[in-house]
């Protein structure tokens, strides 16, 4: 390969570490700079800026259109904290009673017992979701849901939001497990995490 002479100034610092690391490598200056350059200019790893802006802007628009859909679709998009879970939890119940009085059943262990088969056709409903439902259906001096405990139950799971879906199936009679995320005439899951019980009279 014809070679050209190509003369530089270079800070005598750098030159001596060039020479070190040279050295080291058992490589002449020459030939260890040269694979320097060739490494530098390689266009096998460099990504243009056209590329990388476009990926961004793709990550974005992923990011924006998840944030709509869970918007739209009725989902909530941030976890549980400790104040949307009590709300949370005061609704179920104000809701659970309510519907017993519309649909004028005397035996509430048989409403939950109805009720339960649509909450427990979801993965993520295990037996110590139904005791603590049954414990704030059924105590008076009950301790509601944690955030943590509706956050495991919710959050990233195939069902965003089981309990509201479920509460929906078990009073219009729907089919267990029908997805119930795009529900309008019932209030959104965030809308319960904001307002609790309050809304019950909007329903009822």
């Amino acid at each position: 390969m014809v070679r050209t002479q190509l003369n530089i100034n270079i800070d005598p610092a750098l030159l001596a570490e060039i020479k070190e690391k040279s050295r080291l490598e058992g490589k002449t200056i020459t030939s260890f700079i040269s694979e320097l350059l060739s490494n530098a200019l390689s266009t096998r790893n460099i990504i243009p800026l056209t590329v990388k802006v476009k990926n961004l802007e793709d990550k974005i628009k992923f990011v924006e259109d998840k944030i709509n859909y869970l918007i739209s679709s009725k989902q909530k998009v941030t976890p549980f904290n400790d104040y949307e879970a009590k709300n949370c939890s005061e609704f179920m119940r104000d809701f659970f009673y309510q519907q017993i009085q519309v649909d004028k059943i005397e035996d509430r262990k048989f409403a939950f017992e109805e009720l339960i088969k649509h909450l427990e056709c979801f993965h993520q409903w295990n037996k110590l979701y139904s005791l603590r439902f049954k414990e704030i259906l059924f105590t008076e001096d009950y301790d509601p849901f944690s955030s943590l405990e509706l956050n495991n139950l919710t959050i990233g799971k195939q069902c965003p939001c089981p309990i509201r879906t479920g509460l929906i199936n078990w009073k219009f009679n729907n089919p267990i497990g029908k997805c119930c995320c795009e529900e309008e005439i019932f209030p959104s899951q965030q809308e319960i995490c904001d307002k609790g019980k309050l809304l019950i009279e909007n329903i009822f």
